[in-house]
């Protein structure tokens, strides 16, 4: 039998097992910075989970040849683990050695498995790094993703998407489908079948519709798009978040500029407002300037009897490179948190003070959301 055979034979198979299917997500343990709100589903979203190179070796130990990116989310992890549903991008492949970072990231499996150790469920594969490693980049990605996570944006062929696509997950009662798009591979090419999810205003109106054919209450769209370090959003992102709102998707989220921008409405027809997250930012990278150095969570609140959105609140982080205890490392420190001395460490005095700058910067930008503490 031909390997394509086999392929399509396991997509259509797994379709009629799982295809219209919810992931059901069990209650977490309440942790101590659960915002608390009665019969409601929290939800957390993260921006782009980097590879560069000094983060990879930061993260190497040379005697057991093995990486640990655990320690970088031991101080925002009870932020992720109060949430219901967690989500993140994923924007290097795990396409195995030789590593690399920039322009062509390949990460190890590591870098993926300690977001999901932090309490991160869902990892958004569609971004302008997907393709980096070519198709059998992909290949790996998606099985070492699909091992311990849900997974979105990115599939094997397009029975593989049709099986999967719009992601459905079962929150309490509640079918949140989230879909996950890009604005381009940099160029690099998608071998077919495989396919990348990407910025089609046709498809998602397909999409959206499949949704609500298989009984979505509530439609997620997170997004790359955008302008690189721009800190507010553009006039294209402007018009896709409203093109969005009317197709009746509840929520966009966007990733992909690096740094962190604009919170606003936008109004489905009936005058419902749909919040957007322009950018989240970064979560962990290995760049330092301005407004880089750092991201937010954005932290979601939906009822569960209306399934409208209740709230909405961010909590900043700031990415700090140095030593913690005498390990060096990169470690994203809540800077409410740290200001406020919640954090028993002490950090060096250039440090401390990037991390005022960005709090200060990022905290007048959101000017118009309450910062979760």
């Amino acid at each position: 039998m031909k390997k394509t055979t086999i392929i399509i034979v396991f997509t259509v198979v797994f379709s009629i097992l799982f295809g219209n299917t919810p992931y059901k997500f069990e209650n977490k343990q309440i942790k101590p910075y659960e915002w608390v709100v009665i019969d409601s589903i929290e939800l957390v979203f993260a921006g782009d989970i980097m590879g560069h190179m000094p983060q990879i070796k930061a993260a190497y130990n040379k005697d057991s040849d093995t990486f640990d990116f655990e320690p970088c989310y031991r101080f925002i992890k009870p932020y992720i683990q109060s949430a219901d549903v967690a989500v993140a991008n994923l924007e290097v492949p795990l396409a195995g050695k030789p590593y690399s970072g920039y322009p062509n990231f390949s990460s190890p499996d590591e870098l993926f498995e300690a977001p999901i150790s932090a309490g991160f469920d869902v990892m958004l594969l569609a971004n302008n790094h997907a393709a980096d490693k070519g198709k059998s980049g992909i290949e790996k990605t998606i099985k070492t993703v699909s091992a311990k996570s849900k997974f979105a944006g990115v599939y094997l062929d397009v029975f593989h998407r049709d099986s999967l696509y719009p992601l459905l997950l079962d929150v309490k009662g509640v079918k949140i489908a989230l879909l996950n798009c890009t604005y381009d591979t940099n160029g690099n090419p998608v071998t077919p079948p495989q396919l990348v999810n990407l910025i089609d205003t046709a498809q998602i109106r397909k999409d959206v519709a499949t949704a609500k054919t298989r009984k979505a209450d509530f439609i997620i769209m997170c997004i790359h798009w955008g302008k690189e370090y721009m800190l507010s959003a553009n006039a294209e992102q402007q018009m896709l978040a409203q093109y969005f709102a009317s197709l009746d998707i509840d929520l966009i989220i966007g990733s992909h500029p690096h740094v962190v921008q604009n919170f606003d409405y936008v109004y489905k027809p009936d005058s419902t407002q749909v919040p957007v997250y322009y950018s989240l930012g970064n979560v962990i990278s290995n760049q330092t300037k301005r407004n880089t150095n750092g991201g937010i969570l954005a932290k979601v609140v939906i009822d569960t009897k209306s399934h409208t959105i209740k709230k909405c609140g961010y909590t900043p982080f700031y990415v700090y490179k140095g030593e913690i205890e005498g390990n060096y490392q990169y470690y994203l420190l809540p800077t409410a948190d740290y200001l406020s001395n919640r954090l028993t460490i002490t950090i060096p005095q250039a440090q401390d003070s990037l991390l005022r700058v960005f709090d200060t910067d990022t905290r007048q930008r959101l000017s118009n959301l309450p910062i979760v503490n």
